[in-house]
């Protein structure tokens, strides 16, 4: 007897159902670039989620790796920028002498990364966030006039893993 076809193609409409799911809620992302070098390098596929962010609904935490949206990348950059957040609402960010200061205390990047060339001295307020890239010596981010404090609703998702190359697969921080 030959099962219903509701039943036969139930798991080709969960596989789709998924697969529109998964669209909507992550993306792949080929990083070009050496901004982020030493912990992205470039030509590496990244996976990122799309998380929107805004003062009333959801502030991204210090340290996340950030995508902005196409638009305000294309401001200072050929690609799309991927930063990581040392600022944010209330914050107050001060570069000096190489150092690089969140409310009053030295700031440094998972992975030992500190320091920062330019001077800043700034507190943010309401939607905006302050970026560092971790490959200090390149300024596509909020150290850049043509960029500076970016309002964190032009965030277009976090990144999540890397899935390419294989060796190197996992998760970034």
């Amino acid at each position: 007897m030959e099962p219903p076809v509701r039943r036969r193609r139930s798991p080709y409409g969960v596989a789709a159902a998924l697969a529109i799911v998964m669209f909507l809620v992550v993306a792949p992302e080929v990083y070009e670039g050496n901004a982020m070098s030493p912990t992205i390098k470039d030509g590496q596929l990244l996976i990122t989620s799309k998380s929107s962010y805004s003062i009333k609904r959801k502030v991204p935490e210090r340290d996340k790796l950030v995508i902005l949206k196409k638009p305000l990348s294309l401001e200072v950059a050929d690609d799309n920028v991927i930063g990581r957040v040392v600022g944010t609402d209330g914050d107050h960010v001060v570069i000096k002498d190489g150092v690089v200061f969140v409310n009053d205390e030295e700031y440094v990047a998972p992975g030992g990364i500190r320091g920062a060339a330019g001077e800043v001295d700034v507190t943010l307020e309401g939607n905006e966030i302050f970026l560092l890239c971790d490959n200090r010596k390149e300024k596509l981010d909020s150290r850049n006039p043509k960029l500076g404090l970016v309002d964190m609703r032009e965030i277009k998702g976090n990144v999540l893993l890397r899935i390419w190359p294989l060796s190197e697969f996992g998760r970034v921080k």
